[in-house]
């Protein structure tokens, strides 16, 4: 049998580690306006803030915001 709880807690890991070191290659302007985006994304889209979103909602709300850059 395949260990499906394993491997999807590998790809959110994976997943995880990309994004923090995207975020950290970003010049300090360009984190300031990443940061504000996916604020007014998550208030426009779920009217919630950052750390009220699930899992599912942040990684759109990141998708969003890495497409504006």
């Amino acid at each position: 049998m395949i260990p499906v709880i394993g491997l999807l807690t590998s790809m959110l890991a994976a997943g995880a580690g990309y994004t923090l070191y995207w975020y950290s290659q970003l010049p300090a302007a360009e984190r300031a306006e990443a940061d504000r985006l996916a604020v007014e994304y998550a208030k426009e889209l779920y009217n919630k803030a950052l750390h009220e979103l699930t899992s599912s909602q942040l990684g759109q709300v990141y998708d969003l915001v890495k497409k504006h850059f």
